[in-house]
């Protein structure tokens, strides 16, 4: 494995994050369209990029069609997971990026992994791709982002030398408070988080292609929020980890409900 310590994160004269050239940039999403929702224009600024995806893995077998699924415009026997990664490829091959997919079933199909076990999978397929950047979740809201982002700070614990962001999470991020609740959570990790000034950067065409690719997720957040995915074209937020004070690895809280 390889890092590059002197390496971080850079405004373009646009204010999106730009890394230095030939940098390998990895975002970690917890579903398949969270980091495209949260940082397609990060991805579009730095092609090559890679999208690990936590909950991306196929369930041994589905359950009774779920809410979420039937909101998404699925039917009963369907392969949802199967047509959600054909989905997220599209999306990513529009971005000039490629998925990576680890094998834990979204937990709306049954079991949920620890935080322990996501992050052990989190530093494997890291240490495959040899990142120079990675942009992990905040991890708000929702159960398994929260689950999430905290395996994202256990994997930073461990490879500390890597240029780290975060992104916060699109249409939970609106949400009143959960933004600054989650950072000062952060913080009280021992981390320090530097914003990056990117207010005002509206998404680029080429982020709204690929959003439309994930046609089932942006259907079910239609019926499911105010605004459906709007939220995902405002501008993106970004914070840089600028100090990790020395603190245990491999911790396995639960995923908490914010």
């Amino acid at each position: 494995m390889t890092s590059h310590p002197g390496r971080s994160a850079q405004l373009d004269p646009e204010g999106l994050p730009r890394l230095p050239t030939s940098s390998r940039l990895v975002v970690i999403s917890p579903h398949l369209d969270d980091g495209v929702l949260g940082c397609g224009d990060l991805l579009a600024e730095n092609p090559g990029g890679v999208m690990v995806t936590v909950f991306a893995g196929q369930p041994p077998r589905y359950p009774p069609l779920t809410s979420w699924d039937e909101r998404g415009g699925f039917e009963e026997g369907a392969d949802v997971v199967a047509v959600r990664r054909e989905e997220d490829r599209r999306a990513l091959t529009a971005l000039g990026a490629r998925p990576v997919w680890l094998p834990f079933p979204d937990p709306q199909y049954g079991s949920r992994p620890n935080t322990r076990e996501v992050a052990d999978a989190l530093i494997a397929a890291l240490d495959e791709i040899v990142p120079d950047a990675v942009a992990m979740p905040l991890g708000i809201f929702h159960d398994d982002h929260i689950l999430a982002g905290d395996a994202a700070i256990d994997a930073l614990g461990r490879r500390p030398s890597w240029a780290w962001l975060v992104y916060a999470d699109a249409i939970y991020r609106r949400v009143p408070d959960l933004v600054d609740r989650r950072l000062q959570q952060i913080g009280g990790l021992g981390l320090t988080l530097r914003e990056l000034a990117v207010a005002g950067v509206r998404s680029a065409d080429l982020k709204r292609r690929a959003v439309a690719c994930y046609e089932s997720q942006v259907r079910a957040l239609e019926r499911s929020w105010d605004g459906g995915a709007s939220d995902a074209f405002e501008p993106e937020r970004y914070w840089q980890i600028v100090h990790a004070a020395a603190r245990p690895t491999g911790s396995d809280r639960p995923a908490e409900r914010a």
